[in-house]
């Protein structure tokens, strides 16, 4: 459409909405001449604005039926700019199209140098007195903000056609997200990169211009890992008497990283543009954004911004979410997987690292309230850095236990070197004790002593790690214990000859090092190869045990718990076949001692070790034989759990359930899946109605719930998946 008819079509909209609606047709009729075409394209921008409705008190986002259909008309009026000139520049191709202006990539072409820039223009037929206004605010903007992180204005001027533009650097680049996800980028490197955009948006607080559209397509990282902050379109000045109409600006800004007030038409400060950071953190840690809008209305967006409250991230990486897709050709749901693959490795290290601190922080900037956020991005910038450099943050309560704890983050070299120092000093006292005590034939009194120094060593051992294991810097130190961990116990095992009691608190003691070094699930090093080296001592101790013992059930199901820890390790490690290797003969094991057994402990190894070989089947993609191992889980829980305590008994069949509806829904039984769900959820809610304090309990129920709704949409049943994913949301609240 040229421009000519841009205006007249402009014209004929803004007049039909000044008469009733009954008049309108007899108008445009005579108006439009007989032309069918401009009588139809206005009909339609009518008929988008009457329908359009309203929300809450303001009408922030309710023109998006207006706003689609412009956007169908004026999108064809801008192809032809390609090859133009503007300036002494030529336009090359278009990049980028918003609701005001479209910016085109061109050339410098009058021979005076080479370069490429990006040109904005003001959209045809948006050339309205609030647009134009608008428009040479950003420009005027861009030209007094001189930062590293923001784009930079290098010229503007007017088209021949009277449409103002201007010109920028060209940033070439990925979004603040892809980039991140690329480069595979970790919770702290994240950190330090999002602290770069706070700047350029503190910066531009300093000089009085609130941004009031941060997302992440306005923030592209250059190869070299500089972000930049772009499109000022909707800035505003601070103290400004520019009037706009709330429509006008609801039209321009993203809902889905507009604050509260902004969506209600409120007055906005800088305290919007931490909320709207906010977001982009927080979709930038955990892959997901606060609220899952799916196919919501623009009504109701708005108001689950304005009412609802955000999950913390370190519960939502845990879900799945099949309405966004991860980036690969393959087009899959948003997995806990794919979100902790690109950031810190595995689920739980991830959900680790935001539990807590990066929580705390994400809430804060994320309160409904403006005036219960951070006060300032400058604020919020210093609370990350609080947080990376091992300080309290403001959005933390300040309790002892949170100081103490990080004090020793702050002080670990110290602290570690003390500990290692009381380590040294009780772990040899086990070896002299035990030697000086066998030396005097005084067994009976040095057992005594021995085992009361080697629990305090324990509790140093493994203690204090767990104690450190989540604060940040405390690699080093976890490290030192681990290695004086590993020292003396080779120690101890070469003097323990064949004293069973000394084997077996040797092998005891080799598998909670394993667990500390490499146990997927749990606080540890990281370090997969010596959590096998660990594991597998203990396992020759225990099978030593059981040679010399055939007929002690203890030490043949020790050998069952060690080989159990194969299982998940050698998952992680990509070697499911491995696993399924060491999880079969797990199974025969506690098979065999099950009939003769009414211990506890037999009773969920009984049950877990089929589960865990599931799981490596699974992996293999031999669904079959995994469903067959689930199902025998189940079996063993429900024919053999009535002599165990009922939450015991409770808490396998929650898991067995979980996993059978796991693998109907792999499968495409989506029936079946639901049912196993539905058994699941009905046995959270009575241990829930057992102990309706425990945390662990309710956060099952909610899962159950999640798991209810992924069945009900794999069964298209889309209003039971979304109640159901309510309510399991309302409980993780």
């Amino acid at each position: 459409m040229n421009p000519e008819n841009w205006q007249q079509l402009k014209r004929l909209f803004h007049a039909a909405l000044e008469l009733a609606s009954d008049r309108r047709a007899a108008f445009l009729a005579e108006a439009c001449e007989g032309d069918d075409e401009l009588y139809s394209r206005v009909e339609k921008l009518l008929t988008s604005h009457d329908n359009a409705g309203s929300f809450l008190a303001s009408p922030a986002i309710m023109d998006a039926g207006v706003i689609t259909a412009l956007d169908e008309v004026e999108s064809s009026g801008d192809n032809d700019r390609v090859g133009q000139r503007i300036g002494p520049y030529e336009i090359l191709r278009e990049i980028g199209h918003g609701g005001m202006g479209t910016v085109f990539l061109a050339a410098r072409a009058d021979d005076q140098y080479r370069k490429q820039v990006a040109i904005k223009l003001v959209n045809r037929g948006m050339d309205t007195d609030t647009i134009l206004r608008r428009f040479m605010m950003e420009r005027q903007i861009l030209a007094n903000l001189e930062h590293p992180n923001i784009a930079r204005l290098l010229d503007g001027g007017t088209t021949i056609d009277a449409l103002p533009y201007f010109v920028m650097e060209h940033v070439e680049g990925e979004t603040i997200i892809h980039y991140c996800d690329q480069e595979r980028l970790n919770t702290l490197e994240r950190l330090r990169l999002f602290r770069q955009v706070c700047s350029a948006v503190q910066f531009a607080h300093q000089n009085l211009i609130v941004h009031r559209d941060l997302k992440p397509s306005n923030i592209i990282v250059t190869a070299d890992g500089t972000p930049k902050l772009l499109d000022f379109g909707i800035a505003k000045l601070l103290g400004s008497d520019l009037s706009e109409a709330t429509a006008t600006i609801g039209r321009l800004l993203t809902p889905e990283y507009a604050s509260p007030e902004q969506l209600r038409g409120m007055p906005m400060t800088t305290t919007s543009d931490v909320y709207s950071l906010g977001v982009v953190l927080y979709e930038l840690l955990s892959g997901h954004r606060p609220f899952n809008f799916g196919s919501r209305s623009p009504e109701e967006v708005a108001r689950l911004i304005t009412e609802g409250e955000p999950v913390k991230p370190s519960v939502i990486i845990t879900r799945i979410d099949s309405a966004r897709q991860t980036d690969n050709a393959e087009h899959l749901p948003l997995t806990p997987e794919a979100i902790s693959h690109t950031r810190d490795g595995n689920v739980d290290k991830l959900r680790r690292r935001l539990a807590g601190d990066l929580d705390n922080i994400l809430l804060k900037a994320l309160r409904k309230e403006p005036e219960r956020r951070y006060a300032s991005v400058q604020e919020l910038s210093a609370d990350i850095e609080r947080h990376l450099t091992g300080l309290p943050v403001l959005a933390r309560e300040d309790t002892f236990v949170y100081r103490a704890g990080k004090f020793i983050q702050r002080n670990k070299a110290a602290v570690a070197a003390a500990a290692v120092v009381v380590i040294t000093l009780f772990t040899a006292s086990v070896i002299t004790t035990w030697q000086a005590t066998v030396a005097r034939h005084e067994r009976a009194k040095a057992e005594r002593r021995f085992k009361d120094v080697r629990n305090l060593t324990n509790s140093f051992l493994f203690d204090f790690h767990d104690a450190i294991a989540d604060l940040n810097g405390a690699t080093k130190a976890r490290e030192m214990v681990v290695k004086k961990a590993q020292e003396y116990l080779d120690s101890l095992a070469q003097e323990a000859g064949e004293d069973r009691e000394l084997l077996w608190e040797l092998s005891t003691a080799y598998l909670k090092l394993g667990d500390v070094q490499g146990r997927p699930g749990f606080s540890r090093t990281g370090d997969t190869g010596a959590a096998l080296q660990s594991y597998e001592k203990s396992l020759a101790t225990r099978r030593r045990l059981a040679v010399l013992e055939p007929n002690n059930a203890e030490y043949q199901l020790g050998v069952a718990e060690t080989l159990s820890r194969f299982g998940p390790i050698f998952q992680v490690l990509g070697k499911p076949s491995a696993a399924v290797e060491r999880m079969r003969e797990a199974m025969e094991i506690t098979d065999k001692l099950l009939p003769q057994s009414h211990d506890l402990v037999t009773f969920q190894y009984a049950t877990l070790n089929p589960a865990f070989l599931g799981d490596a089947l699974a992996e293999m993609g031999d669904y079959d034989e995994a469903l067959a191992m689930y199902q025998k889980s189940l079996s063993i829980a429900e024919q053999k759990g009535k002599s165990f305590p009922d939450q015991a008994v409770m808490h396998r069949l929650v898991v067995s359930r979980e996993r059978l509806g796991f693998i109907f829904g792999i499968k495409g039984e989506w029936q079946k899946a639901l049912d196993n769900h539905l058994e699941m959820l009905a046995l959270t809610e009575e241990m829930c109605a057992l102990e309706p304090t425990n945390l662990d309990y309710a956060r099952a129920k909610a899962t159950a719930f999640d798991h209810v709704g992924d069945s009900f949409r794999g069964l298209k049943n889309y209003p039971k998946a979304l109640a159901n994913g309510k309510r399991g949301l309302a409980m993780y609240e």
